[in-house]
């Protein structure tokens, strides 16, 4: 793509970050090709492209940080204690980046915001991460989050390619009015997520028409019998469990019912590690005994089973697709092995399939957090003027809401009784004030498209 004909295509409101990270065996005498700087961020905006270079000591600091969030987060005996300390992880992550003087290249008249990570940055996010900002009295200079700095939005893009591909769209594409667009849901396949039926019961009284294939009717069958409805929606939204596979990426699926394997007596409620990522096959075939996909919780799903990301590249087409929501763990991951400038993940096949946004997962999400975070999402969305901004909202509004404001804004919902108990039970686990605060309980979601 001409880059100088892309930047016209940019409004003067739009900034965009692009990074593009070496690797470090090359930068220590390798035959990578890398630049001599270890890495690089590209300030794009209509007027000007401003790059912030970072040495290859800066890209080994990265690379530490990178293996300790990662090594920290899998194994089940240490993923509490990255819970805990995941502020802290990101605010490291802040100043390693310079996302200070990053900052100070936007133009300030800069609303909108476009993150284009690359390699093992896609895994973080970045939407969530701290800077100082100037301004600040009495030599202190205030604290902010990405996400509180541009009025309409951060969102993210896996490439300038893609960006592009669904910025084209835009002139192509037109929305029915808000109250007859269409849903299409799927609802709780494997009937282990306990807040999911609250999730989607409130968020489908919101759309008319709305379909949902719901439990045990979300199989594949019945998800291939309703391809013209799914190709017809405007929104689609996923409530289930997702898993990336970093052996064979194309084989990263949505989970969907009857495809779960039976648990064996010795391993019921056993949570065995995620194993280390492994490095690139030679084939983009999975053996026989690789057949399956493995969850977080170690059950394994059998992918012919499963909607998987070779399908959605292949056969999914979604020509009415607004947003697809992927309310579910891990659903933004993508290799991180890879010196690509693309990235092969869920996201970036429904926005191929058709779609102009998708929301998606970057952590094993706390499954009733993530209920009250896409309800909320969901009410934000008819005001917004995008989708990142409803996010944004969303996000803003989980780690800011007291106790007390939260009990008022359920008890609007008018839930049933079974979901008023589980908000109950969670409520009475949590002595916080404010019981969202953390950002492990709302910043794993992004928004990626235009």
């Amino acid at each position: 793509m001409d880059i100088t004909k892309f930047q016209q295509t940019l409004d003067t409101e739009t900034a965009i970050i692009e990074w593009y990270i070496g690797n470090s065996n090359s930068l220590e005498g390798g035959h990578g090709g890398t630049a001599p700087t270890g890495g690089v961020a590209f300030i794009i905006t209509r007027d000007s492209i401003k790059p912030v270079t970072y040495t290859t000591t800066e890209i080994g600091e990265l690379e530490t940080w990178k293996n300790n969030y990662l090594d920290e987060y899998r194994n089940k005996n240490t993923n509490k204690t990255w819970q805990n300390t995941l502020s802290q992880k990101l605010q490291k992550l802040s100043e390693i980046l310079r996302l200070n003087e990053i900052i100070a290249h936007i133009p300030p008249n800069s609303k909108r915001l476009i993150l284009v990570p690359h390699r093992y940055l896609h895994l973080f996010p970045l939407h969530a991460l701290q800077f100082t900002s100037e301004g600040g009295h009495g030599g202190t200079a205030p604290t902010r989050y990405l996400l509180d700095c541009f009025p309409a939005g951060v969102k993210y893009a896996p490439s300038l390619q893609l960006l592009q591909l669904v910025k084209n769209r835009i002139t192509t594409r037109n929305s029915p009015p808000p109250n007859q667009q269409q849903l299409f849901a799927l609802q709780n396949p494997t009937e282990d997520l306990f807040n999911a039926d609250m999730e989607v019961e409130t968020i489908k009284t919101r759309f008319n028409p709305h379909q949902i294939l719901l439990k045990k009717q979300a199989t594949k069958t019945a998800l291939n019998d309703n391809r013209e409805n799914l190709s017809n929606a405007n929104y689609l939204h996923f409530s289930c469990h997702g898993v990336f596979d970093f052996d064979y990426p194309l084989q990263s699926s949505l989970v969907l019912a009857d495809s779960l394997e039976p648990l064996p007596p010795k391993s019921v409620g056993a949570v065995p590690p995620c194993p280390p990522e492994p490095p690139p096959p030679e084939s983009n075939q999975p053996d026989e005994k690789q057949r399956y996909v493995t969850l977080r919780s170690g059950r394994k799903a059998i992918p012919e089973k499963c909607l998987t990301l070779r399908e959605i590249f292949a056969d999914l087409q979604l020509p009415q697709c607004s947003l697809v929501t992927l309310s579910a763990c891990e659903t933004g991951l993508t290799t991180s092995t890879a010196m690509t400038d693309e990235y092969i993940g869920l996201p970036s096949g429904f926005l191929y399939a058709g779609s102009m946004n998708v929301v998606s997962s970057l952590w094993a999400v706390d499954d009733f957090a993530t209920a009250i975070l896409m309800i909320k999402f969901y009410q934000e969305l008819p005001d917004a003027d995008s989708v990142a901004l409803a996010l944004n909202a969303a996000q803003n509004w989980m780690r800011g809401v007291s106790m007390e404001d939260f009990r008022v804004w359920v008890g609007l919902l008018n839930l049933d009784e079974k979901s008023s108990e589980s908000v109950e039970l969670w409520l009475v686990c949590s002595s916080e004030k404010q019981p969202f605060r953390d950002p492990k309980y709302w910043a794993a979601f992004c928004a990626t498209g235009y």
